[in-house]
């Protein structure tokens, strides 16, 4: 969910461009402009240690090259107010020891596109990071995966210029009624802090980071002018990978790595983060732990159940399999199997190599986990590597095909069961994880499980009752109408109203009345000031199910400006009621609580947010 300023660009837009311009619209304007100048980034405590100093390679294409005429200028100031940052918020200092032209152009090309071309380019194997900065866009974009590309645990960035002409132009048509001067001081500012925030978030994105829920954090998903801080949980995650990253690059070290970053995250119950990027990295990063190649499901665990003779040359096949030397480590297998052909492990292991070196779907791999399931029928680690390898590959359909396989032979395993959660949970399957969530959580007798806790909030915060088939929403279709959800919001957040509006109209003739799409068309009218129709969308929102958050918070916030703190207050608390990680309800009842001069239930509140957060709550 987008955390932007909404009472803020609401007022906006109903000023510039809600009818007559009255005697006050240019003070308006003015201060609505002081406002848009982005806030200076900070951290909450600051690195009191030497920095560590990480070499850098910046590449530049032509057309970066010809948009800027002071490139190397503008660049070597970026640098170094990522610097200025950088030190506090990680310890960490860049250290640029080139600038290269890069003869490419960039243009036309994704920034996926860019980011393979550099890593063909410069390996980086002598520094820390290698960057590449390339045209801009024609359009003014917030996404940062249009302006901005890294991979998690990589050493390559790529950074987009600044879309110079057309952030003018918005500003232009934003404040017209104020002077050029005025614009162009609010324009500079935040090309430095545009620039400097994309540079940050794509590097701490090759330090784990994951996406997160609130706009003032430089790791949510979209650029927002509000961005000041790293949240303490993406601090945390990013000491751990940077400690590491100064040790020698072995596979080894990564092995290590991944697997202290799953007994972070695994460990800790924090509703900050996008919960499907974090499954979709626990998955990939599980599999790296497990010594995997890039497709495979990895070889069975160190102290594994295998005959003492063959213990030797067992774990030199798993040696030889995580070199990648998929072929040899075969060879000591096939050799051990004709020796134990009834050893369930060796199977499992011959069934894990074939994925990591074939694919999931190989003939090989099948045949090899085929056999591996008729030696131990009940087993289902044969088909849970291939699924998580086909979820590895970004290949959900084919990994729903086969979890059913698992499932059947789960029986009373609570590992198995929460395995199934998980990948329920990566494929937006939302009904389906809570269900292997609960058969989990009674076999251990465990309390709230983590997944049943992520289903809560998604349905919370996106409007998906546990009744949905009324509003024709089967367990298959929830992931797709979580996504509808999530990205029509992305479009009102980013200003795209026309999208947003075809995409709420089709999203609505698909899901007619379902209480995420009535929220969602809630805040574009909001966002385009028809305070009336948001209104009446919000309440019919909740009429049709009370659990949606998002309503509930747009509810507050139209009470918030129009001065109605009591009913505020009340909307406010529902939403965090339904939905106990939504920090902007926090935000928003923390200002009506003020007003109405509630010491007690602010304290209260601030504690609270403290808690949940890692961050102060602002008065």
């Amino acid at each position: 969910m987008r955390a932007g300023a909404v009472l803020t660009i609401a007022i906006a837009v109903g000023a510039c461009f809600g009818g007559t311009i009255g005697p006050d619209t240019k003070k308006l304007q003015r201060h609505e402009l002081r406002r848009a100048t982005p806030l200076p980034l900070e951290t909450t405590v600051p690195w009191a240690k030497d920095p560590r100093v990480m070499k850098v390679r910046v590449w530049v294409d032509e057309d970066f090259r010809a948009q800027n005429v002071r490139w190397r200028a503008q660049l070597e100031e970026q640098l170094d107010d990522a610097n200025q940052f950088l030190v506090p918020a990680l310890g960490l200092r860049l250290d640029v020891i080139a600038f290269e032209p890069w003869d490419v152009r960039s243009a036309d090309r994704s920034v996926t596109e860019v980011l393979e071309s550099l890593e063909a380019r410069d390996p980086g194997d002598d520094v820390g990071w290698v960057i590449g900065y390339v045209s801009s866009l024609s359009n003014v974009s917030s996404s940062f995966d249009q302006i901005g590309m890294a991979r998690p645990l990589g050493r390559h960035v790529v950074v987009r210029g600044y879309a110079d002409a057309g952030e003018r132009t918005m500003f232009a048509q934003a404040y017209p009624d104020t002077s050029g001067d005025e614009r162009e001081v609010v324009h500079q500012a935040r090309r430095r802090h545009k620039q400097t925030v994309v540079l940050i978030h794509e590097l701490v994105h090759t330090l784990g980071g994951i996406h997160e829920l609130d706009a003032a954090w430089i790791m949510h998903a979209a650029y927002a002018v509000e961005m000041r801080m790293l949240s303490d949980r993406c601090l945390e995650l990013a000491q751990i990978v940077l400690d590491e990253r100064l040790k020698p690059a072995t596979e080894q070290n990564l092995r290590e790595l991944a697997g202290r970053m799953v007994g972070y995250l695994d460990a800790t119950a924090w509703g900050g983060w996008d919960n499907d990027e974090k499954q979709q990295a626990l998955v990939h990063l599980r599999a790296t732990m497990n010594s995997a190649p890039v497709g495979g499901g990895g070889m069975a665990a160190p102290d594994i159940p295998v005959p003492p003779a063959a213990y030797d040359q067992f774990k030199r096949a798993q040696s030889l399999a995580r070199q990648g030397k998929s072929a040899e480590a075969l060879a000591e297998l096939d050799a051990l199997v004709a020796a134990y052909p009834a050893t369930a492990e060796i199977r499992q292991a011959i069934c894990e190599v074939h994925i990591g070196a074939t694919g999931p779907g190989s003939e090989a791999a099948v045949t090899a986990c085929t056999r591996a399931t008729e030696i131990t029928p009940d087993d289902p680690r044969p088909y849970l590597a291939r699924v998580e390898a086909f979820l590895s590959a970004n290949d959900r359909p084919h990994a729903l095909e086969l979890v059913a396989q698992v499932e059947e032979r789960a029986a009373e395993r609570a590992p198995v069961w929460d395995r199934i959660a998980a990948i329920y949970q990566a494929t937006g399957r939302i009904t389906q994880a809570e269900a292997a969530a609960a058969r989990s959580a009674a076999i251990t007798n465990a309390g709230t499980h983590p997944v049943t806790e992520w289903a809560t909030r998604t349905r919370a915060r996106y409007g998906l009752p546990p009744d949905a088939r009324r509003w024709k929403i089967t367990p298959a279709d929830e992931g797709a109408y979580v996504a509808a959800v999530r990205e029509l919001l992305d479009l009102v957040y980013a200003g795209k109203i026309g999208q947003a509006q075809a995409r709420a109209r089709a999203a609505e003739k698909k899901w007619k009345g379902a209480p995420g799409i009535l929220g969602a068309r809630c805040d574009l009218h909001l966002r385009q000031g028809e305070t009336a129709a948001a209104k009446k969308l919000c309440a019919q929102a909740i009429a049709a199910w009370s659990g949606a958050a998002w309503a509930h918070y747009l509810e507050g916030v139209m009470a918030l400006q129009a001065r109605k703190d009591s009913r505020a207050i009340t909307s406010l608390r529902a939403a965090i009621t339904a939905d106990p990680e939504l920090a902007q309800a926090y935000r928003a009842l923390g200002k009506a609580l003020g007003r109405t001069r509630d010491t007690a239930a602010w304290t209260t509140l601030a504690d609270d947010y403290q808690r949940r957060f890692g961050q102060s709550l602002p008065k």
